[in-house]
């Protein structure tokens, strides 16, 4: 199928553990013989570095064929991975349209979120395309077909075969935070994760009604800390949940629940309706946890600390039980 896993980088196609060469041709090893075995003579010749030089070359072709040889050439040189980088924000320019932004950053967070450290299992592996039939993944669908298309438009770009599924939904995570306005690091995600072809275990995803403790031990066992946990918890700033506008990231997220309009004194029935709306249950719960509430306050206060962490959170949030080509 077309999500299935892709060759990775450079790094994958030179490392002799895990390339299967091509036989050379009897013209290839013979060339390759000739060039092996000068004559006694011309050995005395040539310099440690040369004869270095030559056993690289040979040890290469014959590794990978002549022709995976050209390409590690070319990597190595660093001119492969700006044309991937281009390619991968070129088809998420095209595709990903800024209403379908918070979908698209919520499969992030379903896709990695099934990591479990004691398991040593799911995480970031592209498994959430054979989960959507979960309680918890309703509506994933609108950010998955986004990413897909994304990722179908490689086929005719420079990262064809060098760009996985999950790296495609970590990718687009990013790109969907700075199309609304937050934090540009597309660049900065690693590249190389393995797709897995079956879905992560389940159970794994947080409930909506766990309280700011019961959060927070939740998230350690997947390895993340308060501030991360709080950090991406402001992903919540976009997708209509009531935290200022749906298509801007930015520190609305902490603001509001800093003001807190759930308790509001004098508030009319229709004024508590209208809170009961804003963000999940586990939102209100959080801003009620003493440790979770210093790093709301920062952010609230401080947009540039938020992005600042955003970022490092996202970064290992995306690469939680990833395996890497």
């Amino acid at each position: 199928s077309q999500c299935h896993a892709r060759t990775m980088t450079a790094r994958a196609i030179i490392a002799p553990a895990i390339v299967r060469s091509p036989v050379p041709s009897s013209s290839s090893r013979d060339r390759r013989r000739h060039r092996a075995a000068p004559s006694t003579t011309t050995a005395r010749a040539v310099s440690r570095r040369e004869l270095g030089l030559t056993l690289l070359g040979t040890t290469l072709g014959t590794l990978v064929g002549e022709s995976n040889a050209r390409d590690a050439r070319a990597m190595s040189d660093g001119d492969d991975e700006p044309s991937v980088r281009r390619a991968i924000r070129a088809v998420l320019e095209a595709n990903v349209q800024k209403t379908k932004c918070p979908a698209v950053l919520r499969l992030v967070f379903h896709d990695a979120g099934t990591y479990l450290a004691s398991a040593k299992d799911g995480g970031m592996n592209a498994s959430v395309r054979y989960e959507l039939n979960r309680p918890e993944s309703f509506g994933l669908k609108r950010g998955l077909n986004v990413v897909k298309s994304a990722y179908d438009a490689l086929d005719d770009t420079a990262a064809a075969g060098k760009v996985s599924f999950a790296d495609m939904i970590a990718c687009a995570g990013a790109y969907a935070v700075e199309f609304t306005g937050g934090p540009a690091f597309l660049e900065r995600v690693p590249l190389g994760r393995i797709d897995v072809e079956t879905a992560d275990p389940e159970n794994r995803m947080p409930e909506q009604t766990l309280g700011g403790k019961e959060m927070r031990e939740h998230f350690a066992r997947s390895g993340i800390t308060t501030r991360d946990m709080v950090a991406l918890a402001g992903a919540h700033t976009i997708g209509g949940k009531g935290f200022g506008d749906a298509y801007t990231f930015d520190n609305a997220y902490y603001a509001t629940l800093v003001a807190d309009p759930w308790h509001k004194a004098n508030m009319t029935k229709d004024e508590a309706e209208m809170a009961e709306h804003i963000g999940l249950p586990s939102d209100k719960y959080m801003r009620e946890d003493a440790e979770s509430m210093e790093w709301i306050q920062k952010y609230a206060n401080d947009q540039d600390a938020f992005f600042v962490d955003f970022v490092d959170a996202y970064i290992r949030l995306a690469a939680l039980g990833a395996e890497f080509a």
